[in-house]
């Protein structure tokens, strides 16, 4: 986050309407616009600089109008091993030498050599040490709503998070999830073609089997790939661009753990919160361990007695 020794003014600039797609087909005009104006009124006088963000509408509206894109999340933990931190993040996961290098190369390789790669920025701990690796790498990532695709309370409010969702588990393309076995259920949820399980814990000492595995099954032109595999996913997400560009990576992380697994953060609802709010998407077959409210609800939405 850099210092201000004088004076700036930041000022955001959002749709009154969520339906309104003037941003989303012009936002390089319109700024163009504002620029070109205050230049002409104050020539030589200020320095611009844009910084755009986006969050779920816009994704859906790249979904609906089969756009790829790859939303990765470079979190806390991913930071504090990128600088040479010590220990685990909070999954438990260890960090590396060798995971703190392939996590800089594929940052390096996703904010410079691609255009549709969205970096999950959180308001959390840690901004100012963000901001200043990005800055001192003279990295100029596109950034998203960190939050906009996790179960959260907050996304349970309205219906944005399901309908992405529903989208996602209609879909004909292809789908590879990527995660642990207590997350088989998304295999339903979201019609996955092909699941790959990781370890719950440590992930990244799977890594060079998961890469193959995907190389066999195959890394082909508009293939949807969603992982939850804690550090390892943004690396996972440097590989497939590579291999090939033109695919959409959701990079999930933890959003599916209260729904099929336990809740593992602060701001996760309860299981039957989520279980109401997905149960259009959630897999018939699917045993609700905890609730037999739960399950009633899904057998009466089924028609079942």
């Amino acid at each position: 986050m850099s210092r201000t020794r004088n004076q700036e003014i930041l000022i955001k600039i959002n749709p009154k309407n969520d339906d309104s797609n003037l941003l989303y087909n012009a936002s390089e005009n319109i700024y163009h616009e504002i620029r070109t104006f205050l230049e002409k009124k104050y020539p030589n006088e200020f320095f611009l600089h844009k910084r755009e963000k986006v969050g779920i509408d816009f994704f859906t509206k790249k979904f609906l109008l089969n756009e790829n894109f790859t939303f990765v999340k470079y979190g806390d933990g991913e930071l504090i091993c990128m600088i040479g931190g010590k220990g685990e993040n909070c999954d438990y996961h260890p960090y590396s030498e060798k995971l703190k290098d392939e996590l800089i190369k594929s940052f390096s390789n996703l904010f410079q050599n691609f255009d549709d790669v969205y970096l999950a920025e959180w308001e959390d701990n840690l901004i100012k040490t963000r901001e200043e690796f990005i800055s001192s790498n003279d990295f100029h990532p596109k950034y998203a709503d960190y939050e906009c695709f996790l179960t959260l309370d907050s996304n349970l409010k309205d219906r944005k998070l399901l309908d992405f969702y529903k989208l996602l588990k209609n879909s004909e393309r292809k789908k590879v999830f990527i995660g642990p076995k207590k997350l088989t259920n998304v295999k339903g949820m979201l019609n996955i073609d092909e699941f790959i399980n990781v370890p719950i814990i440590n992930a990244y000492s799977e890594y060079e089997s998961v890469i193959n595995e995907l190389k066999n099954i195959g890394v082909e032109k508009d293939n949807i790939y969603i992982l939850c595999c804690s550090m390892m996913s943004c690396v996972v997400c440097s590989d497939l661009k590579k291999l090939n560009s033109e695919i959409t990576i959701l990079d999930i992380g933890s959003g599916f753990d209260p729904i099929f697994g336990v809740k593992t953060r602060p701001k996760q609802p309860s299981a039957v919160t989520c279980f109401n709010y997905y149960r259009e998407i959630i897999p018939p077959t699917f045993l609700f361990e905890k609730s037999k409210h739960a399950l009633n609800v899904l057998n009466k939405s089924l028609g079942e007695d």
